[in-house]
């Protein structure tokens, strides 16, 4: 029979019920809500390392004391604490795919939660710059586990409608952190103690230890376990995912075309040395894949987003202190609850409104306010009050669109795009790309602000507006519309060399095959009594 008659047969296939509803699928709502207890720590660490720069406290222990009496601490520390995080989450990211493929993703979310654990000890105790410097890249690698894994369970274990809303609304979790972790460097600020910056670290220890101690109770992602030869328990997995919103049709459907990706995927690796799989990422529709990947994890970086998220506080300190427009720790805080809302947003339309769009919407917004902002420290004759006010507009709507449009689509479309047994390889490299992209900003960003070094300020975004332009003009190109899909319709379409604009429209015939097994089976367990009569 040939593919065109099949393919025609198989369109005729009822599917089961899937019901879409919020209510429906409210187990993978809460287990997102869980799984974001990971990343609410990344964004703590991130808050609050980045507000110990500020801290007389932490200042007196790790910086210096000016002629004028003041504390700072020079450019080459400030780099390290800041960049050695950074450089730690680069390797954590690219581990991802070798840890992953051994022990799965909720061990890996374990291993993360024990190393952040460790290092907070350390920062905690220790005064020695180099003991601090050692801390910060081990903590960086915990985190660069902790935030892949954590994209990874939810893409391998949401349903494809509301894969977007839940990566988004995890996601969110960064932000809660980075706020809450500013919120309680502002109450130690004041602080003339070691104390000012040791509190915050303690509140780091609750998320880990919660992690450790409870992901036990969660199933393994079922795609991870069909790619290690383990159907029942992938059957298992995915019936408990999809309890209440899928009827026994949908689980068989959606089961039947992950396991016929799975079964191609062991096909493929009987021929491919396990330790070399990373270079298949390199080759054939696989470097396509990757190209957009690590083109779209490269988008923080490449508008600018370490220098405002990381060293937010300090730049607001150095720049607001010129201006009477109050406290600079109180409006990073401000335009942090603006960044909420632009999450919030996002979560309104992430299920009706495709990711190109809202990536591009992000990356517009999160562009201009560069080119803004430093135009008007540049123009003549203007107030410090004035252009202090400015700031903090144009800071506000650049974390509007950075978390409405980027920060949570980023890890999204880097985990959507490759196939299975390469997405903790592509996801990871994604990552540190990007990682790297935001270490090469964190480490030349203080000699661009610092009024000891270049003194450029906010002119420093005249940078930030080329790199955002390239990337959005990148993206407008390349980046395709994978809304609604699954995990398999996008391994298809990639490896039929699917044009970037016909990925929305294109129609996947394996998950139309996988559909009609699935019915086959699930009407064959139906049959009471079945009894093989032969006929001589």
């Amino acid at each position: 029979m040939s593919n065109t008659i099949q393919g025609e047969e198989v369109q005729t296939v009822t599917e089961g019920r899937r019901d879409t509803s919020l209510k429906a699928n409210w187990r993978v709502f809460a287990i997102t809500l869980y799984m974001g207890i990971a990343l609410f720590e990344y964004g703590f660490d991130k808050g609050a390392i980045a507000g110990f720069q500020a801290m007389p406290g932490f200042l007196q222990v790790f910086g210096y004391q000016t002629e004028s009496g003041e504390w700072d601490i020079h450019a080459g520390p400030q780099q390290i604490i800041t960049s050695f995080m950074i450089l730690g989450s680069v390797i954590g990211s690219l581990l991802t795919g070798f840890v992953g493929a051994r022990i799965g993703r909720r061990y890996g979310l374990m291993l993360g939660s024990l190393i952040v654990i460790i290092c907070v000890v350390i920062m905690s105790e220790t005064t020695v710059l180099g003991a601090l410097y050692f801390s910060r890249l081990l903590i960086g690698i915990g985190n660069g586990l902790l935030l892949n894994f954590t994209v990874l369970y939810l893409q391998e274990c949401t349903p494809p409608r509301f894969r977007g809303l839940c990566l988004s609304m995890v996601t969110c979790w960064i932000t809660i952190g980075t706020t809450i972790g500013m919120v309680i460097n502002h109450q130690t600020n004041g602080m003339m103690s070691r104390e000012a910056y040791r509190i915050p670290l303690y509140v780091c220890y609750p998320a880990p230890a919660i992690l450790i101690l409870t992901l036990p109770l969660l199933p393994e992602s079922p795609r991870w376990l069909l790619q290690h030869g383990k159907p029942e328990a992938a059957l298992r997995s995915l019936q408990f995912f999809r309890q209440g919103a899928y009827d026994e049709v949908a689980v068989q459907q959606e089961f039947e075309e992950m396991k016929a990706a799975a079964a191609r995927e062991r096909d493929q690796e009987i021929h491919q040395n396990k330790w070399l799989l990373f270079f298949e990422l390199f080759r054939g529709h696989n470097l396509r894949r990757t190209i957009i990947a690590v083109a779209v994890g490269t988008a923080n970086a490449a508008v600018g987003a370490m220098f405002i998220l990381s060293y937010g506080t300090y730049f607001f300190q150095v720049v607001l202190q010129q201006a009477n427009v109050g406290d600079p720790f109180k409006w990073i805080i401000v335009t942090n609850c603006v960044g909420l809302a632009g999450l919030f947003t996002t979560w309104a339309i992430v299920t009706h409104v495709g990711r190109r769009r809202i990536i591009l919407a992000g990356c517009v917004i999160c562009t201009l306010p560069m080119l803004v902002m430093a135009a008007v420290y540049s123009a003549p004759n203007v107030s410090a009050d004035g252009a202090g006010i400015a700031l903090v507009v144009i800071v506000s709507i650049y974390v509007f669109g950075f978390n409405f449009g980027l920060e949570p689509y980023v890890y999204l479309v880097a985990g959507e795009m490759p196939s299975q047994n390469l997405r903790g390889y592509t996801m990871g490299l994604s990552t540190a790309v990007s990682f790297v992209f935001a270490w090469l900003s964190a480490f030349t960003t203080p000699y661009f602000i610092n009024p000891g070094e270049l003194n450029w300020g906010p002119k420093y975004g005249y940078i930030w507006f080329g790199s955002g332009i390239i990337t959005t003009a990148f993206l407008w190109y390349y980046l395709p519309e994978v809304r609604g899909r699954t995990l398999e319709e996008i391994d298809e379409m990639f490896r039929n060399n699917v044009p970037t604009r016909a990925f929305a429209k294109y129609v996947c015939v394996e998950r139309m095959e996988a559909n009609a097994r699935a019915v086959s089976t699930v009407k064959g367990e139906s049959k009471p009594n079945a009894t093989h009569v032969e006929v001589a």
